[in-house]
């Protein structure tokens, strides 16, 4: 009888410490993927992947606001440095915003173009997105990304000699 106890409190114990590995697993999965690359001679451009299994929905605009997905760029003029200048994800300007569709696995693909007298530095992207899942409430989220664009562009230029 005293195995018998023994053995379900191990039970017990081991139930609890895998508990939390499994639901911090399902947590820290990301439904979204931002990847950024860089094209010669001064080009940036922006993937955003969907990872779920259900069709997302991220809202783009023209403007900078609350609940907006937006894209900002940390620039620099010679040595004068400008942070967070607000950039559009809409590739085209036909309203004020609009909702961007994405299926599973599919990709939504945006470039950026350096100036002649100023360079990307960084890239912060948010994005407000929903996602529909059936016989559920729809799971709306946000995602938040700094991205060091010089290390970006140094690992293009070495891997090109």
């Amino acid at each position: 009888m005293k195995t018998n106890r023994f053995f379900r409190l191990l039970q017990i114990l081991i139930a609890l410490s895998v508990f939390p590995m499994v639901l911090s697993a399902q947590v820290s999965q990301e439904d979204v993927s931002v990847e950024f690359s860089f094209k010669a001679p001064d080009e940036y451009i922006c993937e955003i992947r969907n990872l779920t299994k259900y069709r997302m929905s991220i809202l783009l605009s023209k403007e900078e606001g609350e609940e907006r997905s937006a894209l900002y760029f940390d620039i620099a003029y010679g040595a004068r440095e400008e942070r967070k200048i607000f950039y559009s994800l809409m590739k085209e300007e036909s309203g004020p915003y609009r909702f961007l569709n994405l299926d599973t696995g599919q990709a939504y693909t945006i470039s950026y173009k350096e100036g002649y007298n100023w360079k990307f530095i960084k890239a912060h992207i948010r994005l407000y997105y929903g996602v529909r899942i059936p016989n559920t409430d729809s799971k709306l989220e946000s995602y938040y990304k700094d991205i060091d664009l010089q290390k970006i562009k140094y690992k293009n230029c070495v891997s090109m000699e």
